[in-house]
């Protein structure tokens, strides 16, 4: 036989005698335990020993159990999964925990508030369309929703303007049409600042009478002169502080 045939039979001559040797030495440690019989530890039969009045359940509902919920062991805490030593991860990553909806932003609540200004005729007389249209598209004034002219900006209306007479529509399409004024009226807040829609409100409506031979009042019909400008700009003023605009 080669060399090698010899160390192929002695490896294989020692492993079947390990094998042998820890067979009857686990044959050995179980002759030296039999598990307990069906009539327990009273019928005299070998085995686990319980106090007096100790069975399994007990040892389950016991404060200081010995044994965990799958009944293995010692109690064991839950731990979330480590990565190398000293380091825990939490069990959900930010990735995988459900994202609650972002609270929406509750709208401010603003104080409405209208703004009224009318242009009459000097002498009392009637106002007639095509002189009225003229007026408002040369102000940049635009025809539009509910049949009357406005002062946009982005497409919403900053200011209005509608006749004094029900139900207040201007259609430049009537050619007959007339009225014996106009009333400009600016509903707050609105797309522009309050101040400066004021200002243009104010401006156009002087604009207008003086192509119209007309003069501008105030809501109450009281002639809109320099100190009345004054109350009304005041008053818008205190209304945007208050409102935080």
């Amino acid at each position: 036989m080669s060399p090698l045939q010899w160390a192929l039979l002695v490896i294989g001559a020692a492993a079947v005698i390990a094998i042998y040797w820890i067979s009857r030495r686990d044959a050995r440690s179980l002759k030296k335990w039999e598990p307990p019989s069906a009539s327990g530890p009273q019928a005299g039969a070998p085995g686990l020993k319980l106090p007096p009045g100790k069975d399994q359940m007990d040892m389950f509902s016991r404060g200081d159990s010995e044994f965990d919920e799958f009944g293995v062991g010692k109690p064991r805490k839950r731990m979330a999964p480590s990565i190398g030593e000293g380091e825990s991860q939490p069990l959900f990553p930010e990735s995988a925990r459900p994202r609650s909806e972002p609270a929406a932003t509750p709208k401010p609540v603003f104080e409405e508030k209208i703004v009224t200004l009318l242009i009459a005729e000097r002498e009392g007389t009637a106002i007639f369309g095509a002189k009225i249209h003229a007026a408002l598209q040369a102000q940049g004034l635009q025809y539009g929703d509910r049949k009357i002219y406005h002062r946009l900006d982005g497409g919403k209306p900053v200011f209005s303007v509608a006749s004094l007479v029900k139900p207040g529509t201007l259609d430049p399409a009537d050619a007959g049409f007339s009225t014996p004024g106009l009333s400009l009226f600016m509903v707050l807040p609105g797309p522009a600042k309050p101040q400066l829609a004021l200002q243009d409100m104010i401006a156009t409506a002087r604009a207008l009478a003086a192509q119209l031979n007309a003069e501008v009042f105030d809501a109450s019909r009281l002639s809109f002169n320099a100190d009345a400008q004054r109350v009304l700009v005041a008053e818008i003023e205190t209304w945007a502080r208050r409102n935080g605009l």
